[in-house]
């Protein structure tokens, strides 16, 4: 979804602006320190960052990956904190003409009014020299060409491309350990397996820790809540993925885009969170909870679960840990429809081949283009990529009979400290480099946390690593790796229409219209007021035409295959 908050498990999401200086301009973004090192010059590239480690570090040379980094290539990034709307700001830099000299660009849009603009350089002249970024990228680079008229190159994106053995985002559900035991380790998947568990839970235990316990808690106040997480259902089966939070999602069976409000299993979303609501089993907070808050329950273990945001498990479950209430820790489970479960189908185990919400440009105003690109090059390498994902040999992983082992003091401060990554220089806070979620060609994912079994050697807890196996899992994943498909979403979650056509016009207001009905349709107070709400949902959203959007995303969508097919030749 436009969860793009999804992330690969590494490490927290950062929002990058990259800036240097632009010579003349007068930015306060500009480029510092120009002593010489060996043939070249150091080259500072001042890096706005939004993130829980955007204090933490300053520069990168701080960081163990850092310090390779200005050995290799006298680079360093220095971090400058930044906040506010990404996407406006993208926007006022390009009417300005003050953008620094690499940047993150989010959406195709955007990445084509830069290019349009002549803002964004072509990049096709490096690949001729290029060792590593033509071969490494060469599934992708057809893609990467869309956003521009020309055809040529203007961007890499991070974070992709994804494959199954590296990438379960697997964001259902996750259920106090306590409980699970009490009830004999029920085996919970469909709406109803939930509901009725939860209500023998909480009849059983109305307080814990002296304080009122909660059913389910969900960040529905943040901006991908109760636009994204509130009809996510639809994804837990074998039929659709998401694609953002706007009015379609996609059949990755018949590969084409639905609406997503008229999809039954959306509506099924719906009926689980009224239910939940109706039996006192939703926290009422959740309307007003962000992600800060739901975090503060579940670290407390007042909650009896947690919707969606699996990527807090492991440090709730070590906070509790060290608090003495091991056996309040999470259990990550699968959740699916009661039509999903009658069906028998399996999970669909979303995987993006593009992501342009992470696309990387190097702008016109770029010093010395050559050398930023020969950067990007040397890290699409297997050694880049390597120190990207897995840190330092000898300080985050040894080689042990030909293996990359994580080392102790990697395991203690990945452990112990939420911005260890933050702190090495691993991982998604450098991902503007060109990460891929991938296996390495020593057949070993580049970043040893996606191998779940090495993972979960320390990053679960006790008492969670013996409840998955008393559940009969080999491992954190084993069902989801049983149970799941994959599915790559290819082109889907790159298509954007234009917010300024009618079919994009259309589109706001058929998403406004859900999210202000979302919360209508959890309060209702029985079956039949739901379905009342609903039914008058339907008559008024059919007046807004949102077949159209649908027709829309299609049509961009067999516009752009017949592109990437070009592009292959």
């Amino acid at each position: 979804m436009k969860l793009w908050k999804r992330m690969t498990g590494i490490g927290v999401a950062a929002l990058l602006l990259f800036a240097t200086a632009c010579g003349g301009t007068g930015s306060n973004l500009g480029a510092s320190g120009d002593a010489p090192t060996g043939e070249r010059a150091l080259y500072t590239i001042k890096v706005l960052v939004t993130s829980t480690g955007n204090t933490i570090v300053k520069r990168s040379d701080e960081t163990p990956v850092g310090k390779v980094i200005k050995d290799k290539f006298n680079i360093v990034f220095e971090f400058i904190p930044f906040s506010g709307d990404y996407r406006d700001k993208l926007n006022m830099m390009l009417a300005s003409g003050d953008y620094p000299e690499m940047l993150r660009v989010e959406r195709q849009d955007l990445v084509t009014k830069y290019i349009n603009a002549g803002a964004a350089l072509p990049l096709d002249d490096y690949l001729k020299d290029a060792k590593y970024f033509n071969e490494a990228n060469k599934p992708s680079i057809p893609f990467w060409r869309l956003p521009a008229s020309d055809g040529k190159l203007y961007k890499w994106e991070a974070n992709v491309p994804q494959d199954v053995n590296n990438f379960c985002e697997c964001n259902d559900i996750a259920i106090r350990n306590d409980i699970l035991k009490e009830q004999g380790y029920p085996k919970l998947l469909s709406t109803d397996d939930y509901v009725e568990f939860l209500k023998k839970a909480i009849a059983a235990h109305p307080t814990t820790n002296g304080k009122k316990t909660l059913g389910v808690v969900a960040p529905l106040a943040e901006s991908w809540g109760m636009a994204g997480i509130m009809p996510i259902m639809y994804e837990k089966g074998d039929k659709y993925i998401s694609v953002g939070n706007e009015g379609v999602i996609f059949n990755i069976k018949d590969q084409k885009f639905e609406d997503m409000l008229l999809n039954a299993y959306t509506k099924e979303s719906y009926q689980f969170f009224n239910r939940l609501y109706r039996e006192g089993l939703l926290d009422n907070e959740s309307f007003t909870d962000t992600l800060t808050q739901v975090t503060e329950k579940v670290n407390s273990g007042q909650a009896l679960g947690f919707y969606y945001t699996m990527w807090i498990k492991d440090q709730v479950n070590t906070s509790l840990e060290k608090a003495g209430h091991p056996d309040l820790g999470y259990i990550q489970l699968p959740i699916q429809t009661n039509t999903m479960v009658k069906e028998g189908q399996k999970k669909n185990l979303r995987l993006e081949t593009v992501r342009p919400y992470d696309s990387i440009i190097i702008t016109k105003n770029a010093k010395d283009p050559k050398r930023i690109f020969e950067l990007i090059d040397w890290f699409s390498s297997e050694e880049g990529q390597i120190l990207l994902q897995a840190g330092v040999e000898g300080v985050h992983y040894k080689r042990v009979d030909g293996k990359r082992v994580l080392t102790d003091e990697f395991k203690k401060g990945y452990r112990e400290d939420p911005n260890y990554l933050s702190k090495q220089g691993i991982g998604v806070g450098m991902s503007f480099l060109g990460l891929r979620l991938l296996t390495a060609k020593d057949n070993q994912p580049y970043n040893l946390l996606n191998d779940t079994a090495a993972s979960d050697e320390f990053s679960l807890t006790k008492t969670v690593a013996d409840t998955y196996k008393t559940l009969g899992w080999a491992n954190s994943k084993d069902w989801f790796r049983k149970n799941g498909v994959p599915a790559p979403g290819g082109l889907a979650s790159g298509i954007i229409i234009d917010p300024t056509s009618s079919e994009g016009m259309i589109s706001q207001k058929i998403v406004e219209l859900r999210v202000k009905n979302s919360a209508k349709l959890v309060m209702a107070k029985s079956e039949a007021e739901f379905e009342q709400i609903w039914q008058d949902l339907m008559k008024q959203y059919q007046v807004l035409n949102p077949q159209k959007v649908v027709d829309k995303y299609n049509e961009i969508f067999q516009q752009q295959q017949a592109k990437v097919k070009e592009y292959t030749k």
